[in-house]
């Protein structure tokens, strides 16, 4: 527990020093180098205090942070979590693939579409291939 809060507070001082640097520095970085420094400092300083504040409820209640964590180890719910993680999966690999139709109606570069279509692959191999594993397993 002690280490995990000194990694939340770490996260979160990080990412305020990101968003900071990003503010100060603000005339002298591109935008996009500024853009990038705000927004993962705000995402970092985000999940750490979120997690700092999951952290301290769960000391608070012991009882509940027990039953929460039977509930996440609970098998019912690994499924469903499972079965909704593939099914996401399935419907990111669409919109990839309509991405790439998108780009070849707009005329973007030849690069973009190529990459939509080989992400799009690289799933479905990937799909394949833990099928074939987990039947081994299983």
């Amino acid at each position: 527990m002690k280490g995990k809060k000194t990694l939340y507070i770490a996260l979160t001082v990080i990412g305020l020093c990101f968003a900071a640097a990003s503010l100060i520095l603000w005339e002298a970085i591109p935008n996009s180098l500024g853009g990038v420094l705000m927004g993962s400092g705000s995402g970092m300083a985000a999940i750490g205090l979120t997690r700092l504040l999951m952290l301290r409820l769960d000391t608070k209640d012991p009882a509940q942070a027990r039953r929460k964590e039977i509930e996440v180890n609970d098998e019912r719910n690994v499924a469903i979590r499972r079965r909704a993680k593939a099914l996401s999966g399935d419907v990111l690999q669409w919109g990839v693939m309509a991405a790439a139709w998108v780009s070849i109606g707009f005329d973007a570069p030849f690069w973009v579409t190529l990459a939509a279509i080989v992400t799009f692959v690289s799933k479905s191999l990937l799909e394949v291939y833990l099928v074939v594993r987990y039947q081994r397993e299983m």
